[in-house]
């Protein structure tokens, strides 16, 4: 997959690079119980408060696109992650939730 360009990603877009390759890397920042309410498969599960300890495990050659529950803390990750050399960071915008509303309606919202 050609690297993504911007900041930021809807989950419409997110979606369809998804399609194109299945080993695309998301990193879900959200907390324990959180995911333990809805997630997508496939993710790469790094809570915000582990990020500075573990962001290593990414690969800094392709892109990361970064989901919370709506955003907020998505948008702080991929600052930090960008600040550590990640340039390839994507903040998905409206999170988890926008993806259960929009794209796949069997994740439960929360």
């Amino acid at each position: 997959m050609e690297l993504y360009k911007n900041s930021e990603i809807t989950v419409h877009r997110l979606n369809e690079l998804r399609e194109e390759d299945k080993k695309i890397q998301i990193l879900d920042v959200r907390e324990d119980t959180e995911r333990d309410h809805a997630y997508i498969k496939g993710t790469i599960h790094i809570k915000l408060s582990e990020i500075a300890k573990r962001h290593t495990e990414l690969d800094k050659s392709r892109n990361i696109f970064v989901m919370c529950h709506a955003g907020t803390r998505s948008q702080t990750v991929v600052k930090w992650l960008k600040a550590q050399g990640y340039e390839h960071s994507v903040n998905v915008l409206g999170g988890i939730d926008a993806w259960a509303a929009l794209i796949d309606r069997n994740i439960r919202r929360y």
